[in-house]
């Protein structure tokens, strides 16, 4: 899914890191767009840019803390469950990184 031509790039990766739908947070940016114009007075400058950053990290925030209170603690637990499951493989994948490394640190023997 897209995101809006003014939205941050960030904003996809703070979605998934919360937990919540990238639809959800372009809304809470526009939210946040709202705020920052009404605290500023001014659009499109850094101060503006600074304070919808800081207010959509907040929203965020705010929106996984609400979605874990409505699944009552067990999307947390799911997510921590998750994240346990997934160890594993990445310390293969380092595993094999690292010996496929060091295979490739030896020279052939030449002959002749």
């Amino acid at each position: 899914m897209k995101s809006n031509i003014h939205s941050p790039m960030i904003l996809p990766w703070l979605a998934k890191k919360a937990g919540i739908p990238l639809r959800r947070a372009e809304v809470l940016w526009h939210a946040a767009e709202r705020y920052a114009a009404r605290v500023t007075g001014e659009t499109e400058t850094s101060a503006y840019w600074s304070v919808a950053m800081d207010r959509l990290h907040e929203l965020v925030a705010a929106e996984s803390l609400r979605e874990d209170a409505a699944s009552f603690g067990w999307r947390r637990w799911t997510r921590l469950n998750n994240n346990f499951w997934q160890a594993p493989l990445a310390v293969l994948d380092a595993l094999v990184l690292n010996s496929t490394r060091g295979w490739r640190s030896f020279k052939p023997i030449q002959f002749g």
